[in-house]
C-alpha cells in the first residue's frame, strides 16, 4: 500500500534531484529517505527514479508524481473537514480582505470573531482585489471579502455573495486649492494626483485625476498607488493629491477639519464587494460565523454611511455611468 509520506518523499526527490538534499528538506537521514523511496518502488514493482548524476523520474515515476500532488491535496482537504467538524474552538480561520472591505466591516468582524472564540486561530491577509481571488482559488484562505464587480459570472469553482454597496466621495486636505468652491468638475480634478488602490478597468473612463493604465490588465493605476488606505490618507494630508472613500471611513478627519469632501457629485461612485469562496469547499463553522458577523455590521455600516452622505452632499446632481469596483 502506498503511504502519503512516501508520496511526499517522491515529490521532494523530483524537486531537489538529489537524495541528500531531498532528505535534508524532509528532515530525514539519507539512509532513511533512500529506504522510503526503495520501499515505494518495491511495493509497486517498478523503478521510479533513474539514479544518475541528477536523479530523474522514469516513465513510471512521472505517472506516480502526476497523481501524487492531487492525492496529497485531497488528503489535506479531508483532514481540514474533519477538523472543522470538531468545532470552532479546535480549528483555525483565514481570510483575505480588500482594502475598502477590510475598513468597512472586515477588520471589525474579525475582531468580534476573536472576541467570541479566543482559542480560535485567526489569520487575516490584506491584499489587492486581484490577489484576494487568487488566494481563494489556491485554497490559501477559507474566504475572501473584496470587490466582486469582475465576478458577475464566477463559474463552477467560485461562490460569490454581495454584501456591501456604499456611496463614496472624493476628498482632500484642508486648504487644498479646490476647497471652498461650490462645485468641482472633472476637469478641475484632472490636474491633481489621485491617491487610492488600483482600480479594475471599468473605472478608467470615469475617475478624475492623474493616473495611468496598466497595458497588460487594463487596470487604472493611480498616480499614488497604495494597498493600505491609511497610507493614502497620509499622502493626501501632506500634498495636493485627492482620494476616494466612503464618508464613514474618513469621518474622524472630517469632524476634526483635517480633511474635506470635494463638492464633486458622483452618484455612480460606489463600493461593491462581497464574500468570495470556493464552491467545492466546505465552509467551516468559523467561516459561517464570520460571514454572519459581517452581515450584521454591514447593515449598521450602510445606515451610518448613508446618513453621513446625505449630510455632506445633500443635493447630488444626476450623472450617468457606473463604477462599482473600488474595493
Amino acid at each position: 500500500m502506498i503511504k502519503l509520506q512516501q508520496l511526499l518523499h517522491a515529490l521532494a526527490l523530483r524537486r531537489h534531484g538529489n537524495f541528500h538534499r531531498a532528505a535534508e528538506a524532509q528532515h530525514l537521514s539519507q539512509p532513511a529517505f533512500s529506504r522510503s523511496i526503495r520501499n515505494l518502488e518495491e511495493g509497486l514493482g517498478v523503478t521510479l527514479f533513474d539514479r544518475a548524476a541528477a536523479v530523474t523520474p522514469t516513465l513510471y515515476g512521472e505517472a506516480l508524481l502526476r497523481r501524487a500532488e492531487a492525492i496529497l491535496a485531497e488528503a489535506d482537504e479531508l483532514e481540514r473537514e474533519i477538523r472543522l467538524l470538531q468545532g470552532i474552538e479546535s480549528g483555525s480561520f483565514s481570510v483575505a480582505m480588500g482594502a475598502y472591505a477590510a475598513e468597512m466591516s472586515g477588520k471589525q468582524s474579525l475582531a468580534e470573531l476573536a472576541r467570541q472564540h479566543p482559542r480560535l486561530r485567526c489569520r487575516a491577509r490584506l491584499r489587492s482585489w486581484r490577489d484576494v481571488l487568487e488566494l481563494v482559488l489556491s485554497r490559501s484562505v477559507d474566504i475572501g471579502i473584496a470587490e466582486i464587480s469582475t465576478l458577475r459570472n464566477p463559474g463552477d469553482r467560485l461562490s460569490v455573495e454581495p454584501i456591501g454597496q456604499h456611496r463614496m466621495v472624493f476628498y482632500c486636505r484642508r486648504g487644498h486649492p479646490l476647497t471652498g468652491r461650490v462645485e468641482v468638475s472633472k476637469r478641475d480634478l484632472d490636474v491633481y494626483p489621485l491617491a487610492t488602490i488600483r482600480v479594475p478597468p471599468r473605472g478608467a473612463s470615469l475617475l478624475p485625476g492623474i493616473w495611468s493604465l496598466d497595458e497588460d490588465t487594463g487596470d487604472l493605476i493611480p498616480h499614488i498607488e497604495v494597498d493600505h488606505l491609511p497610507t493614502a490618507h497620509a499622502a493626501i494630508l501632506a500634498s495636493d493629491a485627492f482620494g476616494v472613500a466612503t464618508p464613514l471611513q474618513i469621518e474622524p478627519w472630517l469632524r476634526s477639519g483635517a480633511l474635506a469632501v470635494l463638492p464633486y457629485h458622483a452618484p455612480w461612485l460606489r463600493l461593491d464587494y462581497g464574500f468570495i469562496y470556493r464552491a467545492d469547499r466546505m465552509l467551516s463553522p468559523a467561516t459561517e460565523l464570520f460571514m454572519s458577523i459581517v452581515r450584521a455590521i454591514e447593515a449598521e455600516t450602510s445606515s451610518r454611511n448613508g446618513a453621513l452622505m446625505a449630510e455632506l452632499l445633500p443635493d447630488p446632481t444626476l450623472e450617468t455611468g457606473s463604477i462599482d469596483q473600488m474595493t
